[in-house]
This record gives C-alpha cells, structure tokens and sequence, in this order.
C-alpha cells in the first residue's frame, strides 16, 4: 500500500530545533500550499531505476556502484528527489536483507572495474544490519579499494546513531568515506558537532553533500558560515547541488543565474578545502555537471551530460511544470 503523497516525517530533535530554527523548519514540514500532490511512485528523474544493474544496486558511473539499502530516511526533507520510493509507503520493497545483499556482493566480485561502492538510501543507517553484512562482505574483494556511506540521519537525530556500528565498519580494509547530507549551518548543533568529532577520532574521511535551497540558503553569508564552520571541523565540503525540480519540490528550486552568483562570490570568500563543486545532476540523462563561475563567460542556457547529449535548461523545468 502506498500514500497518497510524500509523507511528514521528523525526529523529537528535528521538531525541537525547528521550534528555533526556520531553515530546518522549511526543510522537515510539510507545506499543503505545494505539497498537496498525489505521489508518484513510476518516476525516474534521475534515470536510477534505468541504470539498475542488479536489485538493489545502480549503476550510472564507470568504477561506482550506488547500494540503496533502504527506502526510510530518520525524517523526509521536504526536498527529496526520491520521492519516487521514499516516504511513499515503499519501505518494505526497500530494505535489503542478506540474500539481495549476497546478490550484490556477487555482482561487485565478478567485476573488477568496480572499486567504489556506495552505501545510500533513504537512509543506509536506517538499516545497520544490512549496511554492517554489505560492508564487511565486501572488505573481502580486493578490487574494492573504497566504500561510502551517505546519510543525513546524524543531524536528524544524533543521539541514535549507532556508535558501535560506526567504529567498527571505520576499521575495514578499504578506504572509507563518511558523507553527512548538510545544507544549512543551524544544522551543526553541539551534538551534531560532538558526533563529528567522534566520527574523525575512529578514522572517517569526512565530506559534506548539500543542496541549493530557495528560502533556506540563497545567501552568501549563509553557505560562508556552512562551510567554513564544516572546514574548520575537519569536514570537506564536496557537492552543492541544484534542486531537482519534480511538482512538489519547485518552490526551493533557485534560478541557475542566481546559484551561479553565489558560488563566483564563494569562491572569492572561501578556502580552497571548504569550497564545494556546484553541480547539476542531470535529470534524465547522465552525469553530475560542474556549474563554472562568473569568472567565466559561458551560456547557462544548454548542458551537455558524459555521453555528449546536450539539452536545453528551461526543458527540465518544463517537463515536470
């Protein structure tokens, strides 16, 4: 059975630091002035569900592997571009256990281009169980040099992490990442702080994912305290992405000219090490394209994704209008 739209979803802590916070009150509540829109579970916005090459496990990019282990998140980001799976009733489908996990383990070891697995979701800490058998699995491929997990749960409910879990997947054989979903500085609590620091004492190599926000932070000074605060926290800023655009995510979704004028004056402001990629995830097509600067004279008007195909900006938004 799935819902009729993309569910409300928060933590006691979410609800608590919204009461204070109007950022993560946009990003966590549910809006019925944009919102209330049937859900749409056959969407492929970023063409994952084309690119399954085995259940559970997606692959867009030569080298990569995405392991979707879950289709919960600990809250849902009013923003989310899965709401084709997440928050829509689906999590059941979603959660893998050690049989769809062994297939996947099977798949990576019978190729050996494949060295970079990715642990994602919904949330993949939503499923310790899964995430701790696929990891400890896969430590045992030696063409698997690094393993990722992305998540948001550390900053919608700190004190639920599993601690143990994390000390113990930071120790195995590969390379690994921690990747913390962060787009607003009221976001880095002192909880969420402490949790950071943890996480670089057990060993992590920390990045930092987040998203363009219209009313969140469309601000210089905003993203300015973001990152900086991340850098000085030992946490490497990596992607900001542009909102995808689907009917119920179009209110955050920020003009590109205006992204792009944030980012040249970032770029004036910021260190290099806390200055993130600004990309575009190209929507049905293939590819996380690098945005340039206004230190760049360049048309905003077209893009063309990794296999050549070059398409027109104003089409996405027309398309899902």
């Amino acid at each position: 059975m799935t819902e009729a739209r993309f569910a409300e979803k928060t933590t006691p802590y979410l609800l608590e630091l919204a009461e204070r916070s109007d950022a993560v009150r946009k990003m966590y509540v549910y809006d019925p002035a944009h919102e209330d829109i049937p859900a749409d579970i056959e969407r492929d916005l970023l063409s994952e569900k084309a690119n399954t090459a085995v259940p559970g496990g997606v692959r867009k990019f030569d080298g990569r592997l995405l392991v979707l282990l879950s289709y919960t998140c600990g809250a849902n980001c009013r923003y989310c571009e899965r709401q084709d799976r997440v928050g829509v009733g689906l999590d059941r489908l979603g959660r893998l256990g050690t049989a769809q996990i062994d297939t996947i383990v099977d798949y990576v070891k019978q190729d050996g281009e494949l060295h970079d697995i990715i642990a994602s979701g919904g949330d993949p800490l939503i499923n310790p169980k899964g995430l701790e058998y696929l990891f400890t699995s896969l430590a045992e491929v030696e063409h698997v040099k690094v393993m990722r997990i992305h998540t948001r749960f550390p900053v919608q409910s700190p004190g639920q992490v599993n601690l143990d879990l994390m000390r113990k997947l930071a120790t195995l054989r590969p390379t690994m990442y921690l990747s913390l979903h962060i787009s607003h500085p009221d976001e880095l609590t002192p909880e969420v702080e402490d949790l950071i620091a943890q996480f670089r004492a057990m060993g992590y190599l920390l990045i930092c994912q987040s998203v363009f926000l219209k009313g969140v932070n469309d601000d210089v000074e905003v993203l300015y305290r973001l990152y900086t605060r991340l850098f000085q926290l030992g946490v490497r800023p990596y992607y900001l992405y542009h909102c995808q655009r689907i009917p119920t995510t179009a209110r955050f979704e920020m003009d590109l000219r205006d992204e792009v004028a944030i980012m040249s004056r970032l770029r004036e402001r910021l260190d290099g090490l806390a200055f993130p990629q600004h990309v575009i995830d190209m929507p049905a097509a293939r590819g996380k394209v690098l945005v340039p600067t206004n230190h760049w004279d360049f048309d905003l008007g077209h893009v063309t994704d990794f296999d050549g195909l070059t398409l027109s900006t104003e089409t996405w938004k027309a398309r899902e209008d």
